[in-house]
């Protein structure tokens, strides 16, 4: 999600303090912990061959634990050297909304900023045109003054993002991470915007995959009798494929959310893999041609998954979230989420027009 300027005003330097002082525990604790393996994993009474694969897999473990470490000792050096801008940041927006509210504005936490000041009587239309002209440079001075902590904004969370350990975070954490850049350039777009943006870079990624005939759509995916009412306020219907109808729809009401497009890809995917089935070889004789990277092993398993479907509402969300067409679809939807940096949406941007 792009930042908003209600995020802002709860960003605070002291969490940046507190997060780099977690973080340094942590890596204590994982030191105390690879040196534990690396000292004791192996007992001394073991002999042989025993001893020897026993010494084989500490030092694999051990390469993953110190890897992990260093991974982790660069992200909380990133954070620590947040606190500075943050203080900054955290700074200037209370000197934005001090200064907003004596001059009789207000700013929502979406950083719309509204003239609040009580109606005042005119001589004459000069007198009421500069008064206009004066509070809309006021205003234009608190905007321009938003943009630029915005800017500073997006520079940390861009150093955090490119900071991160690769592969940092578990199956609980986040799937879909956004460049900050490319999650703003998202905010500054219209909803058309974003449709086509969503329909092209569908087009292309089926085109890339050998997937024809299909339709996008965007339409509401949370009231599908129209009522005006979600169907299930339980779930986020995000996006699907129609293997029926080849139709890949996307949810209209998660267009303001850059993660989108990873679900574009996510959704692309499972059009790939049901085209990657049917493709199976009949014969030993024949030759498998599947995705670039996929053995017909897992396109047999792809096979076997698309028979026995598990859904969330009647199998329970790990049921779902585990079986091999749902892992695979979620680890190329990140994967092309985690590619996309501001240029090349402004290319797709510029070819959607």
């Amino acid at each position: 999600m792009s930042i908003t300027y209600g995020d802002l005003r709860s960003w605070r330097a002291s969490g940046v303090s507190s997060a780099s002082e977690m973080l340094r525990a942590d890596l204590r604790t994982l030191e105390k912990s690879r040196d534990a393996v690396d000292t004791h994993a192996v007992p001394g009474s073991y002999v042989g061959l025993g001893s020897t694969m026993a010494l084989v897999r500490r030092a694999v473990l051990v390469g993953q634990m110190t890897t992990h470490i260093e991974g982790l000792t660069i992200f909380e050096r990133a954070v620590y050297a947040q606190h500075g801008p943050v203080s900054s940041i955290e700074r200037t927006v209370q000197d934005i909304d001090t200064d907003a509210a004596n001059q009789q504005f207000s700013i929502d936490s979406a950083g719309v900023v509204s003239d609040i000041s009580p109606p005042q009587t005119f001589e004459n239309s000069f007198e009421r045109h500069e008064h206009q002209l004066g509070r809309q440079h006021l205003r234009d001075a608190l905007v321009e003054r938003m943009e630029a902590v915005f800017d500073d904004a997006y520079e940390v969370d861009t150093a955090l993002v490119n900071a991160r350990p690769q592969g940092s975070f578990s199956s609980d954490g986040p799937e879909y991470v956004v460049d900050p850049e490319v999650a703003r350039e998202w905010a500054e777009m219209s909803d058309d915007e974003r449709r086509a943006v969503i329909e092209h870079i569908a087009e292309q990624r089926a085109r890339e995959a050998g997937v024809d005939d299909f339709e996008v759509r965007v339409e509401d995916l949370e009231d599908q009798d129209g009522d005006g009412v979600d169907d299930d306020p339980t779930t986020d219907s995000r996006g699907s494929w129609s293997e029926d109808d080849r139709v890949l729809r996307i949810d209209e009401g998660n267009l303001d959310d850059p993660t989108i497009i990873g679900t574009v890809a996510h959704e692309v995917r499972h059009a790939q893999q049901h085209k990657a089935v049917d493709d199976l070889p009949w014969w030993w004789w024949e030759d498998y041609h599947g995705p670039p990277g996929v053995s017909q092993e897992e396109v047999e398993d792809w096979k076997e998954n698309f028979d026995d479907y598990k859904t969330s509402q009647d199998d329970g969300f790990d049921a779902y979230h585990d079986q091999p067409i749902e892992r695979d679809a979620r680890e190329t939807g990140g994967g092309y989420l985690d590619g996309l940096d501001k240029d090349e949406l402004e290319r797709i941007r510029e070819e959607a027009r």
